[in-house]
């Protein structure tokens, strides 16, 4: 059975003629806005000279939002974005918080500061035996990495022994099948 997958399902449908639904109202937006301004022209509110350049204006306005692309998007997309950076602050400022201090405030406000030496010990053993961990690949005993203090050794390893099929559970399903 044959099934027609869609193409080009990005694009709009063509609603009115050759124009999708937002550009035939974009550009009739535009209409609307030069016939009120020749509306004022015929009341006497405005010049003729006005209204040429209002019109002129206002239709490639609605002609640059109806079809324009800047970089590959839309025109009010460009709009929005202009819009946007006008608005925004253009200066960042970053400040610095020490987190851990934060943290440990909030939790335990009304328990004595324990001192920075201790608990940067502890930090520092936990690094380090985490650093082992993944040295190792995670193959070390419990004793071992007690043992260990340095991060980086310069006496070289033994190689760590090789993987077994048994030790990964895996089993073998093609001996079980007929030939």
């Amino acid at each position: 059975m044959t099934t027609k997958i869609p193409q080009n399902i990005d694009k709009e449908d063509k609603l009115v003629g050759p124009l999708t639904l937002k550009q035939f109202l974009y550009l009739l937006g535009g209409s609307a806005v030069t016939f009120l301004v020749y509306q004022y022209y015929v009341i006497g509110y405005l010049f003729f000279t006005e209204v040429v350049i209002i019109s002129l204006v206002v239709m490639l306005f609605a002609a640059m939002l109806a079809f324009g692309k800047v970089n590959g998007r839309p025109f009010i997309t460009f709009l929005a974005n202009v819009g946007n950076f006008i608005v925004t602050p253009k200066h960042r400022l970053w400040h610095k918080e020490n987190t851990a201090e934060t943290t440990t405030t909030k939790l335990s406000r009304s328990a004595k500061p324990r001192s920075t030496t201790a608990t940067k010990a502890v930090n520092k053993s936990q690094l380090e035996q985490l650093a082992t961990i993944l040295d190792t690949g995670g193959k070390m005993e419990a004793a071992e990495l007690a043992a260990t203090h340095e991060i980086n050794n310069l006496i070289a390893k033994p190689a760590t022994p090789e993987i077994k099929e048994h030790d990964l559970g895996v089993e073998d399903v093609l001996s079980d099948t007929e030939s």
